[in-house]
């Protein structure tokens, strides 16, 4: 429910307290972190500041005393101030933060799944409160293992979740499912915000006119967290995609609309292949099932995947558009490659169908490894290099008139005048950095996570990729059509000996890469890092079949284990 919480103040009369020179926090307005001696508030200064007649402070009150060491005139966002609890004499640092405020308790362990029951508070700097239960847990794949975990919550009627409730928050949609974005592996912490932002200003939702309450990607707010008491650090609240995010057609008897989440490297998210799939299986090659709840049938993704795959060249470029949205890949192309988003070529994408008989499009998801940083938060500085996959491959050897290429050049022109210039997307990053260090995140991120360093030369790094970034695509967007279909053949960097092999497999590279080895039912059963040049592999221990050896670079390779 949500409260205004202006009655909230606490009186001078009530607390006993009649000297002139106390700040007064309202409840709900701060969290305290005992262990790390960390007091966080998120009242507006102003109406803090107001409270002095004499101009200064020397104590501040929430929930008991806190000395000053030092007399305050005036308090600003993001200064540590030295406090001194007056009922253990212990030490805090006491800072103020625009962002809002999360505290969630819980007596549970908190794990991948099932959700369990916590307790949700939320205030904002004007005095609104959230409060429910929720159902809480981690998501996430591979950054499940770093320490600060993302989280999604339920918002629940009930304590066992027998029945959800909607809620919006901080302006954005009204649901009962939400993500808790850890941003861990994003240097500045601003990678996934500012990468949905530029994709809403680079694509539109082609039924918007129909649907104009539908979202194409997803919103994020920038919050602060408490769990059990405990610092958390900056998350980023964030919806979720799903039928009700993209109005998709709902199940009425039929499939209509239709959601897929590419979630691992496989043959169809890489568009190579199109293995059997099996309808009682929410997961297929590689992709997760999500709308509709009511129906699984791979049928119609499969037709998709198998005709990129497998269609002759003239069958493919001439039935394509009917398969898929022209403008929404020539988009998704600029906007992966721009990003240079190595994770998002096969994996870390869904793909989406509006209603019957309408086109496949795509949606984005899991930006952080962007702008010259990869999916492990580390600097790649690799600015030369085009992404592709089996669909884009496909789609790049289409030089008729009006055709992908010309439409993707023409595209290309159009959104370097306003949308794609290094100035306009500096000044996002220079936004977000600029609030989340004025209102001293970075600082208390590295209170909380001693591995996390503040990478003071990270926006000039960003800055120089991005420009080079952008030279390069330059070049390439305005490259004749028959040459950019010869430069795909670039990112197959991988190779194989022997095929069919029975112990040692030999992974010939071009460079440094990690591989992923599958079955065709998409799930990993090895996984690690090669080197330039030849790289054994022991699969003595796999079952005898036809495994997928996928890089981070774009290959996909099939293999027989004998």
């Amino acid at each position: 429910m949500k409260l205004l919480t202006g009655i909230l103040f606490i009186t001078l009369i009530s607390s006993g307290l009649k000297s002139q020179d106390a700040a007064f926090i309202a409840h709900g307005m701060y969290q305290v972190d005992h262990q790390k001696k960390l007091i966080l508030v998120n009242q507006e200064v102003d109406e803090v500041n107001a409270q002095s007649p004499s101009g200064q402070f020397s104590k501040i009150v929430l929930g008991n005393e806190f000395e000053m060491l030092q007399l305050i005139s005036n308090f600003e966002y993001g200064e540590s101030y030295p406090v001194k609890n007056e009922l253990t004499s212990d030490n805090y640092s006491l800072y103020f933060t625009r962002l809002p405020i999360i505290s969630i308790t819980t007596a549970n362990t908190i794990v991948d799944e099932p959700r369990l029951h916590a307790y949700f508070f939320m205030s904002e700097p004007g005095q609104e409160i959230t409060s429910s239960s929720i159902g809480i847990e981690y998501r996430g794949g591979w950054t499940q293992t770093l320490a600060k975990k993302s989280l999604r919550i339920e918002f629940w009627e009930d304590l066992e979740g027998n029945e959800t409730k909607d809620v919006s928050l901080l302006g954005m949609r009204n649901d009962d499912d939400w993500n808790l974005q850890a941003m861990f592996n994003e240097p500045l912490r601003f990678h996934n915000t500012t990468c949905f932002e530029l994709w809403r200003k680079i694509d539109t939702l082609y039924y918007m006119n129909e649907e104009p309450d539908a979202i194409n990607g997803v919103h994020m707010q920038y919050v602060e967290v408490f769990i059990n008491g405990d610092y958390h650090g900056v998350y980023g609240l964030g919806e979720r995609i799903d039928r009700k995010q993209l109005k998709l057609k709902k199940h009425n008897g039929t499939i209509r609309g239709e959601l897929y989440k590419g979630s691992d490297w496989d043959a169809a998210t890489l568009f190579t292949d199109a293995p059997m799939y099996d309808n009682d299986t929410v997961v297929w090659s590689g992709f997760e099932y999500e709308h509709p709840e009511e129906e699984i049938n791979w049928e119609n993704l499969h037709d998709f995947v198998s005709f990129v795959a497998h269609a002759s060249e003239q069958d493919f470029l001439d039935n394509y558009p009917s398969y898929l949205k022209t403008e929404n890949a020539v988009n998704y192309f600029i906007f992966m490659n721009l990003l240079r988003a190595t994770d998002n070529r096969g994996k870390n994408t869904y793909i989406v169908k509006y209603s019957t008989d309408e086109p496949y499009f795509i949606v984005p998801w899991d930006l952080d490894g962007t702008f010259g940083v990869v999916w492990d938060g580390s600097n790649e500085n690799k600015t030369n290099d085009i992404l592709s996959n089996g669909l884009f491959d496909r789609l790049l050897n289409d030089c008729s008139p009006n055709g992908f290429v010309e439409q993707l050049q023409s595209r290309w022109a159009f959104l370097r005048q306003n949308v794609i210039t290094h100035e306009n997307i500096l000044e996002m990053f220079m936004e977000k950095h600029d609030y989340l260090q004025e209102n001293g995140v970075y600082e208390r991120e590295a209170l909380k996570w001693n591995e996390y360093i503040y990478p003071v030369n990270q926006l000039s790094y960003m800055s120089n990729w991005l420009e080079e970034r952008l030279d390069f695509l330059d070049h390439f967007f305005t490259t004749d059509c028959l040459e950019l279909g010869i430069s795909n053949e670039l990112s197959l960097t991988v190779s194989v000996s022997p095929n069919p092999v029975s112990t040692i497999l030999n992974i010939q590279a071009e460079t440094e890469d990690e591989f992923y080895i599958s079955g065709l039912s998409g799930v990993t059963v090895l996984h690690g890092k090669i080197n330039s040049g030849n790289n054994p592999v022991d699969v003595s221990q796999l079952n005898a079949g036809v495994y997928l050896i996928k890089t981070l670079s774009g290959s996909c390779i099939k293999f027989v284990k004998e």
